[in-house]
């Protein structure tokens, strides 16, 4: 359950980190002539989506906890 209130806590510092990496790799992916890059950012661009699919998920089975 602590893992649960750090990520309630923090979630937006570990957002911002997040999208920083993002940013990084995609900076490096555009700066770089090698298609390997290419799909290891297209990979990480895919769990992206799915962890903030889960996300939103998990803020829907929250929510109307909270407003009970």
């Amino acid at each position: 359950m602590q893992i649960l209130s750090y990520l309630i806590d923090n979630h937006r510092a570990l957002f911002e980190i997040a999208m920083a990496a993002h940013a990084v790799a995609m900076l490096v992916v555009n700066l770089t002539p090698s298609p390997k890059d290419d799909e290891a950012v297209g990979t990480a661009g895919v769990a992206m989506r799915q962890f903030y699919r889960a996300l939103e998920i998990l803020a829907g089975i929250v929510s109307p906890l909270a407003k009970r």
